[in-house]
């Protein structure tokens, strides 16, 4: 039941993400785990699993790199942040994996 995968819906995840994630530089990293992880359910709600799963590697890489004080540089300074990056993989994992769950059963009522 699984479709193939298409490149571009994973780079269009990605280039979401990053846009995203960016323009969430100036937010409060609170603001910015349940923006980022509603994102990644919408990447696999439209695009599958593997879109998902883009949207949540993307979002953690910037969340660590961009998103925490210090900005841009590969330091967290904050524990706190440290733990909502945590929290942000696995919830962003979890509702990736209910997205692409709910787009099968929806594409197989359909049927």
């Amino acid at each position: 039941m699984d479709e193939p995968v298409e490149a571009r819906i994973l780079l269009d995840a990605a280039v979401a993400t990053t846009v995203v994630g960016l323009a969430l530089v100036v937010a409060p990293t609170s603001v910015a785990v349940p923006v980022l992880v509603a994102l990644a359910a919408l990447c696999a709600l439209g695009g599958g699993r593997e879109a998902g799963l883009v949207a949540t590697s993307v979002s953690c890489f910037l969340f660590g790199y961009a998103i925490t004080e210090p900005h841009f540089e590969w330091e967290i300074t904050d524990r706190p942040d440290e733990v909502l990056l945590i929290v942000l993989f696995v919830a962003s994992l979890v509702v990736a994996e209910v997205g692409a769950r709910l787009r099968l059963h929806r594409r197989a009522r359909r049927r």
